[in-house]
């Protein structure tokens, strides 16, 4: 996902987004958030800088990507086998 012009300096929109995919791969609450204040911490070190993130689950783990101004914030957490 590419997050431009005002959406790129909207934490909402990256927050609503995060929880959603963090759910649907049976990531919630606390673990949730965790990950979501990691991710935002990065994100306010550019406020005014197109970003892009990047879900990627796989082999029971979801990767989260941050990336802006040429750097790339990643982190990663364990998901329900479902």
């Amino acid at each position: 996902m590419t997050l431009t012009g005002d959406a790129s300096q909207s934490t909402a929109v990256l927050a609503e987004v995060f929880r959603s995919v963090l759910a649907q791969v049976g990531v919630k609450g606390e673990a949730s958030e965790r990950l979501l204040d990691a991710v935002m911490k990065e994100r306010r070190k550019a406020p005014a800088a197109d970003c892009q993130v990047h879900f990627i689950a796989h082999a029971g783990e979801i990767e989260i990507w941050l990336s802006h101004d040429g750097s790339t914030f990643r982190t990663s957490c364990p998901v329900p086998v479902r």
